[in-house]
């Protein structure tokens, strides 16, 4: 028998002496609803997807410009978990940041490699959404970073918090480790359902939710939750590109986000959560589809000054091309993107400085670091 989302409960708690921690409820069953907004927001989702989608398909070097989004989706991400660094640090060498970032950029870079990595799994491998590859994408998240030894790309093994300084005055105590491994099996199962209509932007609603509440790993669930976001839409084709990032949204509501998630566990609102959750991914993809088209109408702008350049034009080309997934970079990163000698860059780098299409942010002689800014501005 069906279940009715408005009748959603979210769990019950268990006992653990000095606190409670709580026992999410299966979700691997058969849902449906009867709110009419939740029609009417999910069919304005389903169409921005499909027309970001179809924007994809039809953007030149559209895997180009992904890479950016990428990296903007990395920070944006890190940044609800606490990290400072900006979108220009994230992208120079590690030996230039200021030295009270460098562990967050570090901690960017992993986001962006596990990312990456499953990505790859998906579309190179055609590896199947599971809890697997979760731990396998956490694994590379937590590598020689903090959090390194906590069990990276396994589950926990001990009782985790959110909030406070011990799980008897946390804000939020997620099931013990029995009651756990119990609730992961079930979210396992209902991530790959078969035989029921439920539309997939629904299921990854409740997946997010589920996956959050049980809080599997020691640390960098709040990461593994966001990066799952895309990785499921693309194993399950509602994506054909890895182009649709949620953290900007995440961050920028961040307050909103945090209280649409605890309402269900204390209100049984999973009907608000998905509200939010929909009205989030309406607003993600438009936001996409507009930065991609800023980035062509850039690019195209690049185009049209390369043409009135009647000097060293094909090395200012190799150099803006390498910057469009590379925007922030030294001359030797440039020297090895483009294959030009040291001469031909520190030339081109001076013409682009001299037409303000780069911008040198170090003002040192040595070690500079040059930005692509139009072009960054369209991501940052």
């Amino acid at each position: 028998m069906a279940q009715k989302l408005e009748k959603f409960k979210s769990g019950s708690y268990r006992n653990q002496g000095d606190f409670m921690s709580f026992i999410p409820s299966p979700i691997n069953m058969d849902w449906t609803w009867e709110t009419p907004r939740i029609n009417a927001l999910l069919n304005r989702a389903s169409s921005e997807l499909g027309g970001l989608n179809s924007f994809a398909e039809l953007v030149p070097d559209i895997d180009t410009y992904i890479k950016m989004h990428i990296k903007v989706e990395a920070n944006r991400s890190n940044r609800i978990e606490g990290t400072n660094t900006t979108i220009e640090e994230d992208m120079m060498p590690i030996e230039d940041i200021n030295p009270e970032h460098r562990d967050d950029a570090l901690e960017v870079a992993n986001y962006i490699k596990a990312l990456n990595y499953g990505i790859d799994r998906i579309q190179k491998d055609d590896f199947p959404f599971t809890t697997r590859l979760l731990r396998e994408v956490h694994k590379i998240l937590l590598q020689g970073v903090r959090g390194e030894h906590k069990t990276p790309g396994e589950f926990r093994t001990s009782q985790n918090f959110i909030g406070g300084s011990m799980p008897s005055n946390a804000k939020y105590v997620p099931p013990a480790v029995p009651d756990m491994q119990d609730a992961l099996n079930d979210f396992d199962k209902f991530m790959n359902r078969e035989g029921d209509d439920l539309p997939v932007l629904i299921r990854l609603a409740m997946m997010h939710y589920q996956f959050e509440s049980i809080h599997p790993f020691q640390d960098g669930n709040g990461r593994i939750g966001r990066i799952m976001i895309p990785l499921y839409l693309l194993s399950q084709k509602e994506l054909v590109k890895p182009c649709f990032y949620i953290s900007y949204y995440f961050e920028e509501h961040r307050q909103e986000y945090y209280e649409a998630l605890q309402n269900v566990r204390v209100k049984n609102d999973m009907v608000g959560w998905i509200y939010f959750f929909l009205t989030a991914s309406i607003e993600t993809a438009q936001t996409a589809k507009q930065k991609f088209r800023l980035a062509v109408e850039q690019v195209y702008w690049y185009k049209e000054y390369l043409m009135n350049k009647r000097t060293s034009a094909d090395s200012l080309r190799s150099v803006i091309r390498a910057m469009y997934s590379q925007p922030v970079a030294s001359v030797n990163q440039l020297m090895t993107l483009t294959g030009l000698s040291a001469a031909t860059v520190n030339n081109a780098v001076k013409i682009l400085t001299a037409d303000r299409i780069l911008e040198e942010r170090t003002g040192n002689r040595r070690n500079r670091i040059f930005v692509l800014k139009g072009y960054l501005k369209v991501f940052s």
